[in-house]
């Protein structure tokens, strides 16, 4: 079931979320649109949970690999993690456009995964907390604009396509909505 925050700073959603993460390897989903301030979310509440981020750009094969990356997340890193296995991918030369150097990620530590396609039916399972920001598109792509360089090129839009596609076709199953995103709780 989900719970939507209507929280009123930062200190509210660490109290929401801290127990509900319990355990030395608890996993943490973190979903949202482009620009709705995932990855500014995880790296404000890494240090403070004492968590490991995993940034879903690591593992998305290109531009148009939202969809694969979604399916690696769900079948071979948080199987392998919850088994309590190392795991070990190519993450994605964004410059080469080509599969980079060896990743691995080890079992046995708190995590926050963060991006699109972290959260889908099939990684759900593997989450103990799944937190999705819902953020208005014109302010997402104001900031996404802002962030990456690539929009000049016209790939944002495309990105913003296979958001769409991949969305409709798997749903999120947050346990939490966080609608304003970081915004909403001085996050920024």
């Amino acid at each position: 079931m989900r719970t939507e925050l209507v929280l009123p700073s930062r200190a509210a959603l660490l109290a929401a979320l801290r127990p509900q993460l319990t355990g030395p390897a608890w996993t943490l989903l973190i979903d949202g649109g482009s620009g709705s301030g995932k990855t500014t979310l995880a790296a404000w509440l890494a240090p403070r949970l004492q968590a490991e981020v995993l940034a879903m750009e690591v593992l998305y094969p290109g531009w148009s690999g939202l969809a694969a990356a979604a399916d690696l997340l769900a079948t071979r890193v948080l199987p392998a993690r919850a088994a309590g296995r190392v795991v070990a991918w190519r993450e994605w030369d964004w410059a080469a456009r080509a599969p980079g150097r060896p990743v691995l990620l080890h079992p046995g530590r708190p995590l926050i995964v963060e991006g699109c396609g972290a959260l889908t039916p099939r990684s759900r399972p593997f989450a103990t907390v799944a937190l999705l920001l819902q953020v208005d598109d014109g302010l997402r792509a104001r900031r996404a604009e802002r962030r990456d360089p690539h929009t000049r090129q016209g790939r944002l839009a495309a990105w913003r396509d296979d958001e769409r596609r991949v969305q409709a076709r798997r749903p999120p199953v947050a346990d939490l909505l966080l609608r304003g995103g970081v915004a909403s709780v001085g996050i920024d």
